[in-house]
């Protein structure tokens, strides 16, 4: 398969590129609205979910800016914007998590330890902070996402997840497999202040 065209979030002016093969903004929204998604034909293999969004960071919340999909007219390279599957309001009330917008796009930390890491924390929509993390910052905050993390329900909702199709996991194992991908899917951050009071 064709590398995924990447989405776009714009913060504080700048462009930033979303690795769409990483992560998708939008997902939790088309599971609540199924039947708002447009399923227009696409022979672009590298834009198989359909669409192509451009997401703001304004007025310290997370907006759907722009959503284009594949013209139904001329399929290849033409786009047309819809606006019609977010007939309320373009502000992201579904999505809480952390969008990475490093210049390492969601390459492994490990390939890059001399690296500036950078997270913009959003809940329910509304833009919380920016984390900014070297190395060792990043390793130790995921340390500590990930003892939280066990606490929710989020948890063990992949835990029964991983039980259920890998027969006789280990709970280390599972617990590695969670903690890989672990600050891309976990919707609940660990506050700054729980972390300073340790």
């Amino acid at each position: 398969m064709s590398k995924q065209a990447d989405d776009i979030l714009i913060y504080e002016g700048k462009k930033y590129d979303l690795n769409a093969e990483r992560i998708n903004l939008l997902s939790d929204y088309f599971i609540l609205y199924p039947h708002r998604k447009s399923n227009y034909p696409s022979s672009n293999t590298a834009l198989v979910r359909g669409y192509q969004a451009t997401f703001e960071i304004k007025d310290q919340q997370l907006y759907v800016k722009k959503l284009e999909v594949p013209s139904r007219v001329n399929f290849v390279g033409r786009y047309e914007k819809v606006d019609e599957e977010f007939p309320n309001s373009k502000k992201m009330y579904w999505y809480s998590g952390l969008i990475r917008i490093d210049e390492y796009n969601y390459e492994s930390e490990k390939k890059n330890q001399d690296a500036i890491f950078e997270y913009l924390e959003v809940y329910k929509g509304d833009f919380i902070q920016k984390r900014t993390m070297d190395y060792n910052e990043l390793e130790i905050f995921k340390e500590h996402q990930f003892d939280y993390f066990k606490t929710t329900e989020e948890y063990r909702k992949f835990y029964d997840f991983f039980k259920y199709i890998i027969k006789n996991i280990t709970d280390d194992r599972i617990d590695h497999l969670i903690k890989i991908d672990l600050l891309r899917i976990s919707k609940c951050i660990f506050d700054n202040k729980q972390l300073k009071e340790r």
